[in-house]
């Protein structure tokens, strides 16, 4: 199986992460049921007023697997399509939506509204999803890697209005030890992914 991307995070911004964790209640893990249950009640908010088409939550830095922001796709009974991010990694703040530019040619088919509830009736599961993931690195990856953070996890709706879900992971090659570069320590790491199908089974994107 061949990994997708190689990114370097430097030794600074790792250590200020360990840090931080010591002093903070929040931000939790990204996919913890208790930043699911934060995530929906703002999204309760927002879907007063738009329909939501994707969610995306991403983590608060590099390898921290710690809950930062989320960026929510909607559009208002009109159809105009507006973006709000929602800010988590630093104490709780959130923009306003924004109106969204559209680039190229118009969607041949709008996408289905995503029910917030089903989200919450997910996020005890979402956990099972991760670890189900960490069992593959073992399993089908051959042991090979070592599971660091969630970096991405994205909610969208089929054509029949079911939720769907996927994420990307953080991860490490085992023995592979930081190297200096340029004075710095830096430490290698690859980004998978994952989704889950109709049957709630994950599945490994190669």
């Amino acid at each position: 199986m061949k990994l997708k991307n190689l990114f370097i995070v430097s030794v600074f911004a790792a250590l200020f992460m360990g840090c931080s964790l010591g002093s903070q209640i929040f931000p939790p893990t990204i996919y913890s049921p208790k930043a699911i249950e934060q995530l929906t009640a703002d999204l309760k908010e927002i879907s007063k007023n738009y329909q939501i088409e994707e969610i995306r939550v991403d983590e608060k830095e590099s390898l921290s697997n710690e809950f930062g922001f989320v960026r929510v796709d909607m559009r208002d009974s009109e159809g105009q399509r507006f973006e709000q991010v929602l800010y988590y990694n630093y104490g709780i703040s959130h923009n306003d939506p924004k109106p969204k530019k559209e680039y190229g040619s118009k969607r041949k088919k709008e996408p289905h509204a995503i029910n917030v509830e089903d989200i919450i009736n997910q996020k005890d599961n979402i956990e099972k999803y991760i670890e189900d993931a960490k069992v593959q690195l073992e399993e089908n990856l051959e042991g090979k890697y070592k599971f660091e953070s969630v970096t991405h996890l994205t909610f969208t709706a089929d054509d029949e209005g079911n939720l769907q879900t996927k994420f990307s992971v953080n991860v490490t090659e085992k023995g592979k030890a930081d190297r200096r570069e340029g004075g710095r320590l830096v430490t290698d790491y690859y980004e998978l992914k994952f989704f889950v199908d109709k049957d709630g089974d994950v599945v490994y994107k190669d």
